[in-house]
């Protein structure tokens, strides 16, 4: 597995509960497009008024997509806007909103650093990748 997958998890917990609830789903005989359809009606009030934890969900399932080959457009679309504004980064910041500060302050900037590497690398594959529905990263507008 790439790290930049498990890298999205490790340290997020929306994420983490994200790819439980699509493991349970698909486990439980969901296809890819009703568990994606379940996930967004489960998670839109829990992330509704934050862009980072919106950020957050979009990522996660648009990793949990590509990595089980049934990547959907949208969800792509979403996932790489939400990257390349940098929204999910919000929450790995040191402040009131953000991480517990560390006694390290280079500790804070690493781990910005770091998530913001894995979801960079996130972004690359999925601007590269075939979606189900159709519409290729080179046809997006």
């Amino acid at each position: 597995m790439d790290s930049w997958y498990s890298g999205l998890f490790d340290d997020d917990d929306l994420a983490a509960d994200v790819r439980g609830d699509w493991e349970a789903a698909l486990a439980g005989g969901t296809s890819p497009a009703r568990a994606t359809r379940r996930l967004v009606e489960d998670w839109v009030d829990e992330v509704a008024g934050s862009p980072s934890l919106a950020a957050s969900f979009w990522i996660a399932l648009a990793a949990l997509q590509l990595h089980g080959r049934v990547l959907e457009t949208d969800v792509r679309d979403r996932a790489i806007r939400a990257i390349g504004r940098g929204e999910d980064l919000q929450r790995w910041e040191p402040g009131p909103y953000g991480r517990v500060l560390d006694e390290d302050p280079d500790d804070d900037r690493d781990e910005v650093a770091q998530r913001r590497h894995v979801t960079t690398a996130l972004r690359a594959r999925l601007v590269r990748a075939p979606v189900v529905d159709g519409v290729s990263g080179a046809q997006r507008a």
